[in-house]
């Protein structure tokens, strides 16, 4: 509901406003843009203008989001590269562990989307970055703000998530069809 929301207009604000408010946060503050949905884009190349923005304003604060951008297409790449060193993550979401490899091995960190039924909490890719489940899908009392692993982790680790919720039948088809 929310996305289709984002995507109509009807939530949202200017990205003017958007960075005022990430300017105005206090110093060192962990936070989160894009709780629906994916870095703006035309034609699938994210918008050079709202990420200049949103690292400014992100100076001294701790951000981050995720994005299903393929890094091939445009300055992806180079945004994103440019977005994590200078203190704004952009986590490559990815659905294989040989595309968290490949988001490892360009420098940026990685989540990877895994089966609702994976049972394991941690492993090792082919290539030898360790995986780990989101800590707050496997201990309860542990939240994205006493974890903050998706900001800030080792740069060859990779956050793992399990699907969940209504649309966790039709993720776990959409990963298995990536495997495949």
């Amino acid at each position: 509901m929310h996305w289709a929301a984002v995507t109509r207009g009807d939530r949202g604000e200017p990205l003017r406003e958007f960075s005022a408010r990430i300017a105005a946060l206090p110093p060192n503050q962990l936070h989160r843009i894009n709780q629906a949905g994916d870095l703006p884009h035309t034609a699938g190349k994210i918008s050079r203008r709202f990420m200049r923005s949103i690292v400014a304003a992100n100076h001294g604060r701790r951000g981050f989001t995720y994005s299903h951008h393929d890094l091939s297409i445009g300055e992806n790449l180079a945004l994103i590269r440019n977005a994590n060193r200078n203190g704004f993550t952009v986590n490559v979401s990815t659905e294989t562990e040989t595309a968290a490899d490949r988001a490892i091995a360009a420098g940026l960190p990685a989540v990877l989307a895994v089966s609702s039924d994976e049972t394991r909490d941690g492993w090792h890719t082919a290539a030898g970055n360790r995986v780990v489940v989101c800590p707050a899908q496997r201990q309860d009392g542990i939240t994205c703000s006493t974890c903050e692993l998706c900001q800030h982790r080792p740069a060859k680790l990779i956050v793992a998530f399990r699907t969940h919720g209504t649309g966790r039948r039709k993720a776990d088809q959409a990963i298995m069809g990536a495997i495949a």
